[in-house]
């Protein structure tokens, strides 16, 4: 067997063995040289391969099979303590197939528990213990490096030629012959499933993003190889019984963790938690579960002898089961589209950059066929009186069911604008059609394409007109406008502006009533959610098999598009795509499209689609849901909320640049308010109190809070804050030795008032303390407490008690409450970069998750560079964005990264760069919020100020 080798090491053992898979023939090989690794026994057994006739390259076959699996070996010449080598990589070939690296280890020496009992005397004993407790934390228990391994599938019998590289750097060119041994292919192929399974575990649970290469190629690469699936697969983060209350809300949510499931469901083609019985029977069609039997809250409606409040007459042609949020008139809409203008037009960007980019609003938009042109910032405000979103469901990512509602001073040239719109946009492509279409209300113009990427009703009841993408929240409209059954007819609805009238002249006025909220929960929402989500992850596959089918399509044959090809082919499951409903997916080019809901993203609404049987698993999920709200919840609360904005003066940063504001305040209720519905949450508070603490000017954060508690007594005030300083790490924290360490260091007090008698209750006086000073005393573990006035007050730090005392008061005010909060503002304090630091690390793991999905489309996929963003927006259904705000770029050694990282950078910095800033300090600028709960209304208030930089 010939052999070339090209390599800075001085020796070099290279071991590659056949595996099994399904086709054609394919072969192993093994080639070595004389090295000898730690543990390995004598002779020409290398790393574990047993010898065949005592000869060290061993010939192996395996007839049928397409893949041979190769191993190769590097060993270090010094043994590296720890896992801190990077993966080595192998230069793109044609020929090889998923590729896995791994650094072979051992244990240094032996462990205490390992080791003979010492003798007594001289602190041995104590020595070993403590050797001991260091073992069971892992705090001794170090390894080696002593080898590096490549493995790989590849094609055909010809030699190899495979080049090395790590970090960028060369490690080698191999020349590799492929031989013949059928009794090796097995034990080689099961070597690599388990190291190509665990090192997929450990991406799926240390990604940020959705883990769905992994997911498809373990579950596809098992189906066409024959190989068993891991017990990990399809579980998640799968604990104890799930709570139905907190997992309706997961469906509701869109969680990462109910799609993760129902794509590895998908991707083997059936539920991996039901039995092959129960897989069988869950096609048999049943009937749709019964809705959950709601009960009207008897506290609904105005309070007693209240007078009747003033409505909006937008709200007269609102259906009352639609959310309302109401921007007045047309500059309040246009000062929020600015706002989230400054944010790339996605106001959650203010907290955080996400690392996928879904444009749901634009996208509505789109749909909606609704342009905002200057022309119209122009002319809007001279005839939009008033306006409103409304709707069923916020389901923006998929395809939400929403409209825009106006209300004109002038209805002809309102109307002749949004026609003159749609007839333009319908004249733009061939796919687009305006129609009239016969409603059972009325008649609506319809504009929209074969895909529902756009979709738009338009309909008009007395001067008000309507545009949604909702069949039903059309025909609704018109008939509220026929019946006067409207929302503001609602007692709910009435209460809510009784308590948050029309003179407070909000900003933005948003209600979700208890028939939109109880909507989300019925058996048509959740069941079509959950079939939204097979969809999804149906196409999301579909992209994925296409890509797996080219990667791995020989050069002379054609690439696999057609749904059935990939199913036939193995890259799909046999079962692929067979739903209760009737509804499947169908390729349109490069698109991938669900038969009944359209495009990805632009989803048929939930409302129009029409739901006439269920599956068992369905039905009995459903049912489960039902008990638990049945039991805990017999009615929804509505949830209304108001906000107002301030200009402020302009303030000078600690640079010198001045910056405009605004305060922003927020008024948000639940009424009425049922405290029985939420548990013994709802029983943790005190009656509001006008009683506000006195905090010192250089508290940074804090909060108090009015508690009602058995172990504390009569009702308490409980209060804590922090001084403008930089607080220990929250990983400081973790086990009770770090945490009390953590807790000596915080700059910080915790105290309550009246003074509560729970701590002078402990035995043997440990809550009094040693007496260090007048009414100051040192406790057991250090902590310092100061008794007098009707305070008690702990904290670690002596002088910081000491400097603060003289300013902590208790004061009567005008408002009552029971929680109060305060942030001072963060820009250019001490806290400021403790946070920023924070957010940035949460942002840098995001970022290289990021970039290590597009490493897996180009490693184990073959995406080319050119084309990772548009197949990333395929399969996610969004566009990938770096949550550091750079952008992602492959670099010269054909590693993705990004411009954020620094010049050459393969991973974020482990602190932030120069000039970094998490994009909420951009604005924040101090927070000051309180809560109340009265026995029917819960209120929360928050002023915010808001930097704005446009």
């Amino acid at each position: 067997m010939s052999h070339r080798r090209r390599s800075t090491f001085p020796a070099v053992q290279v071991v590659l063995a056949v595996a099994a898979t399904i086709g054609l023939p394919a072969v192993v090989f093994a080639q070595t040289l004389p090295v000898q690794l730690p543990g390995a026994a004598s002779g020409p057994s290398v790393a574990g391969v047993p010898s065949i006739t005592g000869v060290p390259s061993i010939a192996v076959t395996s007839p049928g099979y397409p893949y041979g699996v190769a191993a190769i070996e590097l060993p270090m010449q010094t043994p590296i303590l720890g896992d801190g080598l990077p993966p080595l990589e192998v230069v793109e070939n044609e020929r090889v197939r998923f590729v896995i690296s791994e650094n072979l280890q051992q244990r240094v020496g032996r462990r205490p528990s390992e080791q003979p009992l010492p003798p007594v005397g001289r602190g041995r004993l104590l020595g070993r213990v403590g050797n001991l407790i260091r073992e069971i934390s892992g705090a001794n228990d170090e390894t080696e490096t002593y080898a590096r391994r490549v493995m790989f599938l590849f094609e055909g019998e010809a030699p190899l030629e495979i080049q090395l590289t790590d970090r960028g750097i060369d490690r080698g060119t191999y020349s590799l012959t492929p031989l013949r041994v059928p009794d090796l292919h097995g034990q080689w192929l099961d070597r690599w499933w388990a190291e190509f399974t665990k090192q997929s575990k450990r991406q799926i649970e240390s990604t940020d993003t959705p883990p769905w290469i992994q997911t498809y190629l373990v579950a596809m690469l098992s189906s066409r190889l024959s190989l068993p699936l891991p017990d990990w697969y399809g579980q998640g983060d799968k604990g104890p019984e799930e709570d139905p209350l907190l997992m309706t809300l997961q469906w509701i949510g869109g969680a990462a963790k109910v799609s993760n499931a129902v794509f590895a469901a998908a991707a083997i083609g059936s539920d991996p938690d039901l039995s092959v019985a129960e897989a069988a029977a869950n096609v048999t069609a049943m009937p749709v579960p019964a809705a959950i039997d709601w009960h009207m809250n008897p506290q609904s409606g105005l309070p007693e002898d209240a007078p009747e409040p003033a409505v909006e007459p937008l709200a007269h042609c609102v259906p009352p089961e639609c959310f309302y949020i109401r921007y007045g008139n047309f500059e309040n809409y246009l000062w929020f589209q600015d706002l989230t203008d400054e944010y790339g037009g996605d106001v959650s960007r203010m907290i955080t950059l996400s690392g996928l980019s879904n444009d749901g609003a634009a996208r509505l938009l789109r749909q909606l066929g609704i342009q905002m042109t200057a022309m119209g910032r122009v002319l809007g405000p001279t005839i939009i009186v008033d306006q409103a979103l409304i709707g069923r469901d916020l389901f923006l990512q998929d395809g939400a069911a929403m409209g825009v509602v106006f209300e004109s001073n002038n209805a002809f040239l309102l109307r002749t604008s949004l026609n003159n719109d749609r007839q333009t946009l319908a004249s733009s492509s061939d796919a687009i059609t305006l129609k009239t279409v016969d409603l059972e209300h009325g008649q609506a113009s319809l504009l929209r394409s074969t895909d529902n990427a756009v979709r738009s009703f338009l309909v008009e009841h007395d001067g008000f007109l309507c545009v949604t993408n909702s069949r039903f929240i059309a025909d609704r409209f018109l008939e509220v406008g026929q019946t006067g059954d409207s929302l503001a007819k609602t007692d709910a609805f009435r209460s809510a502006r009784h308590w948050m009238p029309l003179e407070r002249n909000d900003t933005i006025f948003a209600y979700f009533s208890p028939g939109m909220l109880q909507g989300l929960l019925s058996p048509h929402y959740l069941i079509e959610l959950r079939r939204r989500m097979q969809s999804e992850a149906d196409i999301a596959l579909v992209h994925l098999a296409r890509l797996a089918a080219a990667s791995m399509a020989s050069s002379n044959q054609p690439a696999l598009e057609e749904i059935q090809d990939l199913v036939n082919a193995g890259f799909l499951p046999v079962n692929f795509g067979r739903r209760a409903d009737g509804s499947g997916v169908v390729t349109v080019g490069d698109r991938v499209l669900d038969t009944r809901r359209g495009a990805r993203g632009t989803f048929l609404p939930i409302p129009d689609s029409q739901i006439d049987s269920v599956t068992v698993s369905e039905s009995r999920w459903y049912d489960e849901i039902a008990a638990a709200y049945q039991q805990q919840f017999r009615s929804f609360d509505p949830i209304f909320v108001g906000v107002q904005r301030e200009a402020v003066e302009s303030f000078e940063r600690p640079d010198g640049t001045m910056e405009r504001r605004e305060r922003l305040a927020i008024h948000a209720e639940i009424a009425p308010w049922q405290p029985e519905n939420y548990g013994s949450w709802a029983e943790q508070l005190g009656p509001p109190t006008r009683v506000a603490m006195q905090f010192s000017p250089d508290d940074i954060v804090a909060v108090q809070a009015h508690v009602a508690s058995d172990q504390l007594g009569p009702p308490t005030h409980l209060f804590a804050a922090i001084k403008d300083s930089t607080p220990p790490r929250p990983e400081s924290f973790d086990g009770i030795l770090n945490g009390y360490r953590a807790l000596k260091t915080l700059p910080g007090y915790l105290g309550a008032y009246p003074q509560p008698g729970v701590l002078d209750r402990l035995p043997l006086g440990l809550g009094r303390g040693q007496p260090v000073g007048p009414g100051m005393s040192r406790l057991i573990g250090g902590v310092y407490r100061f008794t007098g006035g009707g305070f008690s007050v702990l904290s670690f730090q002596h002088d910081l008690l000491a400097a603060t005392l003289p300013v902590l008061a208790a004061t009567e005010v005008d408002d009552s409450v029971q929680v109060r909060a305060h942030v001072g503002n963060l820009d250019g304090s001490q806290l400021e970069g403790y946070v920023n630091e924070l957010l940035y690390e949460r942002a840098a793991k995001a970022s290289a998750a990021g970039a290590e999905f597009l490493q897996l489309l180009n490693s184990q996929l073959g995406v080319k560079a050119d084309t990772v963003s548009p197949e990333t927006a395929r399969i996610l259904g969004g566009s990938m964005q770096c949550p550091l705000g750079g952008q992602y770029e492959l670099s010269a050694r054909n590693q993705w990264f990004s411009t954020a990282w620094g010049a050459a950078s393969q991973e974020p910095t482990p602190l932030s760069p120069p000039g970094y800033q998490a994009p909420i300090l951009q604005w924040f600028r101090g927070l000051d919020a309180t809560l109340t709960q009265y026995p029917n209304r819960l209120i929360a208030d928050i002023d915010v100020e808001v930097a704005r930089h446009n």
